[in-house]
């Protein structure tokens, strides 16, 4: 079966979606041909992946970030020249709505993945309820044409049944990580000791989006009650966003490593001791399994899909 995956994020973003796509290439099954259609300002043709060149916008909230206006017809006519039975919308951004766009011109079946918790994300960003409110409207309406909708948490599948989305509509599609990238054996030595820790002074990490919703602001109080108590440590917090210079200013005393790719990821996972993943928005969180794989002790909220991993 041919299978036209659509998403708004394209392979140059690193995050939980393109991670889980990259898997899905990797990983599908002989009788499933998958192909990826996104779009980006470049543009890229290869056998699995269609990235159309676009113009592209700042996501509100989070400017650094881009979401791109697709060409509705030249998607039309890639899906129908490489013979789609299938179409598959990850995310509701404007990629997505030229998915359900495409389905229905073509005829075709439609089903979709549920991946980030938009509505969450609205109201703690913007500070609004009835924003978030408007968001999950407009979830429940492009997911609501999908026949199938895969959840990767139960945690998930509540949030939708909450939304309104019909809960035999509703399959559990839950994630993975490569314990062949993701190891102890790629813990080094030398990275701790330009983190300046050891085991009598352990590296508590965080790995992710630098940003409000993945509840960042618990940092500074968890290692201020850890220093009160005369427990040693040194925060290590990898990767980027609107956050980080407020975080900066909050812990002076936390390293910062900027954007990772993903072997240096893993290399950081398994140096550190404790991973420490605060956010309340999460679907899933895959950095949780990659720190477990890593060896890592892990410490989530009791919200959201990453407790379901412990």
């Amino acid at each position: 079966m041919r299978v036209a995956i659509f998403t708004d994020n394209d392979f140059g973003k690193v995050n939980g979606v393109t991670t889980t796509l990259r898997a899905v290439l990797e990983h599908a099954p002989d009788e499933i041909d998958a192909r990826i259609y996104t779009c980006d300002s470049i543009g890229i043709d290869a056998h699995e992946y269609l990235s159309l060149a676009a113009p592209g916008i700042g996501i509100p909230f989070y400017r650094e970030m881009k979401i791109y206006w697709p060409p509705f017809r030249r998607l039309l006519r890639h899906v129908e020249a490489d013979g789609a039975e299938l179409v598959h919308v990850t995310t509701p951004g404007p990629v997505g709505l030229a998915a359900t766009w495409v389905a229905s011109r073509l005829g075709v079946r439609l089903i979709g993945s549920f991946h980030t918790n938009l509505g969450e994300y609205a109201r703690v960003l913007s500070g609004s309820r009835r924003l978030g409110d408007l968001m999950d409207r407009y979830l429940r309406w492009l997911y609501g044409k999908c026949e199938c909708i895969f959840a990767p948490s139960e945690a998930t599948r509540e949030t939708l049944v909450r939304g309104g989305i019909e809960v035999s509509k509703i399959q559990i599609w839950r994630r993975g990580v490569s314990t062949a990238e993701f190891s102890p054996a790629r813990r080094s030595p030398a990275l701790r000791k330009r983190w300046g820790v050891s085991d009598a002074r352990p590296a508590l990490l965080y790995v992710g989006r630098l940003s409000r919703e993945k509840g960042l602001q618990l940092l500074e109080p968890l290692s201020n009650h850890l220093q009160y108590a005369g427990i040693r440590h040194r925060l290590v917090i990898a990767g980027d966003g609107p956050m980080r210079p407020e975080l900066e200013s909050r812990c002076p005393d936390a390293v910062f490593t900027g954007t990772l790719d993903h072997g240096e990821v893993a290399t950081v996972m398994a140096s550190a001791d404790l991973f420490v993943f605060p956010s309340r928005t999460d679907t899933a969180g895959n950095v949780v399994l990659e720190a477990q794989a890593s060896g890592l002790t892990v410490l989530v909220s009791d919200v959201g899909g990453p407790q379901e991993n412990l």
